[in-house]
């Protein structure tokens, strides 16, 4: 992958990581923050907090600059009503972020930023899974 290309990638998913957690910090008013519900939410959200930082360094890292945009995820999940049809909708944009590494990495060298988004996209995957374990 030439550098162009990986700096757009990481700038994506900078964008979309942004959107989620201020999907999920809007998400959770509508849960107690002391429920198993709630606190689930509020670790997937510091999930996607810390993945936008994580994105920021890798960005530096490979000399460029993080974008300042959030993803068009925001706009559109803030749309959905109902809390199991925003969890669903919530796990969809995990899985775009989730399937966006899973393309990439086989093209990635191993190293640093390999690393960093493997560790990412199985995070999104537990993510994922944990709001399956909601939904049900």
């Amino acid at each position: 992958m030439d550098q162009s290309t990986l700096l757009q990638l990481l700038n994506s998913l900078l964008e979309a990581e942004r959107a989620g957690a201020k999907v999920i910090a809007a998400y959770l008013a509508e849960y107690d923050p002391a429920s198993a519900a709630g606190s689930k939410l509020l670790e997937v959200q510091r999930d996607e907090a810390r993945n936008c930082v994580i994105l920021m360094d890798l960005i530096r890292a490979q000399g460029g600059t993080p974008s300042a945009a959030t993803g068009s995820f925001l706009e559109k999940a803030l749309a959905v009503q109902g809390r199991s049809e925003r969890l669903a909708f919530l796990n969809r944009g995990q899985a775009w972020v989730a399937r966006k590494i899973a393309e990439a990495l086989p093209q990635l060298p191993a190293g640093p930023l390999h690393t960093a988004l493997a560790e990412m996209q199985v995070s999104h995957v537990d993510n994922i899974e944990a709001c399956d374990r909601l939904l049900a």
